[in-house]
């Protein structure tokens, strides 16, 4: 390729480059460009894929691959950010350059997982740790409130966590498939903590939820 050259028709600056040394493209090619904090960029590298949706397009999901994570981060007001280059898996006529997106990347996957809501895992000092709540503990809740009503406060179990997203988080050990935790607290004339169960059945294909919230 030494013998080639490539000459715009009139002078200017390269002010973008969308895509990578080595990568093939094609003239239909679209790529996203996301920007990530100096926390998340370190869990990402080329090669991962991802979900990307459209405030535009309400109804299209499509999936990428992440083709390029920038070395160098840019500072505005003291914040670090990455940019993260994603090229689209498929072509879509409604999108448009220019629209918004939002972007979900894989960085790990296990198959039929124990999870719970990440709200209910606590942690104190190395150590994590969920409000379990015993049968023996709950009354129904009143037709049309969420939750359940218990009757002494719920037990500490420790607990160890896996991976995670941001609904829920894998438990590794310290509970099993039915154990009821405490999720998250109602208030209203009184206070009760609203308890959610793990369920059979529906186990993880990835990093999803097997559980809801009893009413």
């Amino acid at each position: 390729m030494s013998d080639y050259t490539v000459k715009a028709p009139f002078d200017g600056i390269v002010a973008n480059i969308a895509v990578i040394k080595g990568q093939n493209v094609s003239a239909q090619q679209s790529i996203a460009n996301i920007s990530l904090n100096e926390v998340d960029v370190a869990k990402i590298k080329s090669a991962q894929k991802a979900t990307l949706t459209f405030d535009a397009v309400e109804d299209l999901t499509i999936t990428g691959t992440v083709g390029e994570v920038d070395t160098l981060g840019t500072v505005s007001q003291g914040v670090v950010t990455y940019n993260v280059k994603i090229v689209f898996d498929m072509q879509d006529t409604r999108i448009k350059p220019g629209m918004s997106v939002s972007a979900a990347i894989i960085i790990d996957t296990k198959a039929d997982v124990l999870a719970i809501p990440s709200g209910a895992v606590k942690s104190q000092g190395d150590t994590y740790y969920v409000e379990f709540v015993d049968s023996t503990n709950t009354q129904s809740a009143t037709a049309g409130v969420q939750g359940v009503t218990l009757l002494k406060a719920p037990q500490q179990q420790t607990v160890e966590i896996g991976i995670s997203n941001d609904t829920s988080t894998e438990i590794i050990s310290g509970l099993k498939e039915g154990d009821q935790v405490v999720s998250r607290t109602i208030t209203g004339s009184t206070t009760a903590p609203a308890a959610s169960s793990l369920l059979g059945g529906n186990r993880n294909s990835s990093t999803g939820s097997a559980m809801r919230a009893l009413r």
